[in-house]
């Protein structure tokens, strides 16, 4: 038994070197990932999934007339029926999200308030209703208020508090218009308002989507700020004919037109249908039922509506 004893922890390091000198043999961790990034509060223009809004601020969105009774009904903690928060309770509001939890039927957030520390509860799978991240409302408002940006539709709206009723006031495509204010939205799809002025002196406003923080998975790349405005004139970044720059204006196409043309008149369809051949790329862009636009190799070829 003593010789068994002494040659043991002679064996023991034996042993370790020759694995060490197994090819066949590592030891250790395995594999490389890519490094995610995280998600920085300050940098709005990056998607935060729920479980990161700890420590975000939120704003409770205002509404339209018709819908300020409702108040906020994805929210409980307030002193109306079922402990929903009144419009008047909260509206205009800041508050902290300080915890995010999942539930039986979807995760929970806890939402204190800045100036009183009243605290909320909001449910939701991947949004919850009526409120929206105060950071996507601040970058806009530091980058582009009182810029210029080239509004790429044909009207922008308009809203009277007094009758409830909306309206819309027409305008070149791709016209500049001046950013007057930037202040929350009614939707927590589309949050940020810009409010702007056309060339004529008339003002009205326009609903984006920045982050795509608390919107739904359907509606995140809905209502982008790319798909309504361009920062520089895109007269000076593409240098087309006068043709398709009225075609573009008067959100017409023909046959011929680039792809990115055809995008610029028509704006984003609604899906893209593509098929690789032999022979290149062939795309169906659908806006509609009956609405189709056809591309060879990037280059339309046929339209129907």
């Amino acid at each position: 038994m003593r010789a068994l004893i002494i040659l043991v922890p002679i064996l023991f390091p034996q042993i370790s070197i020759v694995f060490a000198q197994n090819p066949y043999i590592r030891e250790g961790s395995i594999g490389k990932q890519k490094e995610q990034k995280e998600t920085s509060q300050k940098d709005p223009l990056s998607f935060r999934p729920m479980e990161k809004w700890v420590g975000e601020k939120f704003i409770f969105l205002p509404k339209s007339e018709s819908l300020k009774k409702s108040g906020y009904q994805s929210i409980v903690g307030g002193k109306e029926r079922f402990g929903q928060p009144s419009y008047e309770e909260c509206v205009g509001r800041v508050g902290t999200i300080t915890k995010v939890a999942d539930g039986y039927s979807g995760r929970y957030i806890t939402i204190q308030t800045d100036d009183n520390g009243q605290i909320y509860t909001g449910l939701g799978s991947v949004s919850i209703e009526g409120i929206a991240p105060v950071a996507d409302i601040d970058y806009a408002r530091n980058k582009w208020l009182g810029k210029i940006l080239w509004y790429a539709r044909k009207k922008i709206l308009t809203y009277n508090e007094t009758t409830g009723k909306s309206g819309s006031i027409k305008l070149k495509k791709y016209s500049p218009a001046k950013v007057v204010d930037v202040v929350a939205g009614w939707y927590e799809d589309m949050p940020v308002r810009f409010i702007l002025q056309t060339p004529s002196g008339e003002e009205g406003f326009i609903d984006v989507n920045l982050s795509g923080t608390n919107v739904s998975y359907r509606l995140r790349d809905c209502n982008r700020f790319e798909e309504y405005f361009f920062t520089e004139d895109p007269k000076k970044i593409y240098k087309w004919s006068s043709e398709v720059w009225t075609a573009i204006e008067e959100e017409k196409v023909f046959v011929g037109m680039t792809a990115e043309q055809a995008y610029m008149s028509r704006g984003k369809p609604k899906e893209i249908n593509k098929t690789i051949t032999v022979n290149g790329t062939n795309e169906q862009w659908v806006y509609a039922i009956g609405s189709y636009l056809y591309f060879d190799n990037g280059v339309l070829t046929g339209m129907q509506y």
